[in-house]
């Protein structure tokens, strides 16, 4: 949490196991009551797949705009007026369809702070992006709304709870009130979100660049969009079984960088920091290495051996402990055409992990990794503990 709180300021100062084939959904609007898992390769594009392509050239197009707001050495940057430009650089997107009709809505959150948040509603009409519209966004958290017209917005600050419906209607985006609470109790918790809307699940955000930009990186050309969730969503994909020689290959080439004979490549897996690029583990573990605001030593406490995301080759997921033997992160060791990528995930250090590759905490909840390359991001699974914890070793 001390990281977590740092990253924080700076921010708003700047304003899945082995075993037998399985066909699964990919997380969208109607998720099943077992786990979704995104990774496969994604089938040949079709005349219904056009949305992906715009929303992608949308997002493109985003990051470079924002890139070039970014850049000081520009001959209309104000000094005056960059505080706010850079305040309404976008944060985060999540997809979802709200009518149900087969093309998710884009919803895209602006502003660097929880109270100044706001979320742009975008959707895919006539081969292009139109806005819908906007709608405050600070202290809430979008989840689904399954079998009908919307998705639920839900909100709660300093002891009030509201959630609305937000739905389509006429082309035209449209919010309704269903559900409000107030409390002074500070023991008391706030009602469920599946108590109010039976199977919701929440949407957790993808940010919209590949790079974690910060204040001491303002200038920053980081303008590559972080486009895998769009092609994950509404993908089906048959969990493969474990391939004898990649795995092998596989195995050999991540051993190789816990021998720290070979390089690893540091990428974020939840925009909370281990972009670190290329380097051996003992540098990654080093200070300022797995995280730049490390300022003490990481170790390895375990690791265990398993596929993550279901694609027939194993991964290695290194538990990590700071100096403190505090638990700080979880590391992703994944070979791709002989490339060690080290996907981080910063504050699931105290999480189990079991053999599906779902990362659960009883208070937080339940959560899966799609990665490929320097493309990562986490997303929410309704997942049954149905699966045993992975066999941790000794590192």
């Amino acid at each position: 949490m001390r990281k977590w709180m740092g990253m924080a300021l700076t921010m708003c100062l700047l304003l899945t196991g082995c075993g037998g084939e399985k066909t699964e959904r990919l997380p969208v609007e109607e998720p099943s009551a077992k786990e979704m898992e995104p990774q496969t390769k994604a089938p040949a594009a079709s005349a219904a797949d056009d949305w992906r392509t715009a929303y992608k050239q949308f997002l493109t197009d985003l990051c470079r705009k924002e890139a070039a707001v970014r850049n000081i050495d520009r001959p209309d940057y104000d000094p005056n007026v960059y505080p706010g430009e850079i305040g309404n650089q976008s944060d985060e997107y999540v997809l979802y369809d709200v009518d149900k009709d087969g093309t998710p809505e884009l919803f895209v959150r602006y502003g660097k702070c929880e109270a100044a948040y706001r979320t742009k509603v975008y959707t895919y009409r006539e081969g292009t992006v139109a806005e819908l519209g906007e709608f405050i966004s600070g202290h809430g958290s979008l989840y689904t709304w399954p079998g009908e017209n919307g998705v639920a917005y839900n909100w709660s600050h300093m002891g009030g709870h509201v959630v609305e419906k937000i739905s389509l209607v006429d082309g035209a985006l449209v919010q309704e009130n269903v559900f409000e609470e107030k409390w002074t109790d500070p023991d008391m918790d706030y009602t469920d979100m599946a108590d109010i809307v039976p199977g919701s699940l929440y949407l957790r955000g993808a940010r919209t660049t590949l790079e974690l930009i910060f204040l001491e990186e303002a200038g920053s050309d980081a303008d590559t969009p972080l486009t895998l969730p769009i092609d994950d969503y509404g993908r089906e994909r048959t969990r493969r079984k474990l391939d004898p020689a990649r795995n092998e290959a596989a195995r050999e080439a991540i051993t190789a960088v816990l021998k720290d004979s070979a390089e690893l490549c540091g990428v974020s897996a939840d925009g909370f920091g281990g972009e670190s690029g290329t380097m051996t583990l003992k540098q990654y573990l080093a200070p300022g290495g797995v995280d730049r605001y490390a300022e003490v030593p990481q170790k390895v406490d375990k690791l265990a051996w398993l596929d993550v995301n279901g694609d027939g080759q194993t991964e290695c997921v290194l538990s990590l402990l700071d100096a403190d033997n505090w638990p700080d992160q979880m590391v992703i060791l994944s070979e791709q055409k002989g490339m060690v990528y080290a996907y981080c995930l910063s504050y699931q250090g105290g999480y189990s992990l079991d053999r599906e590759g779902v990362f659960w905490h009883e208070k937080y909840g339940r959560d899966s990794v799609s990665f490929n390359g320097e493309q990562c991001y986490t997303y929410t699974v309704v997942h049954e503990k149905g699966a045993s914890e992975v066999i941790w070793e000794a590192p």
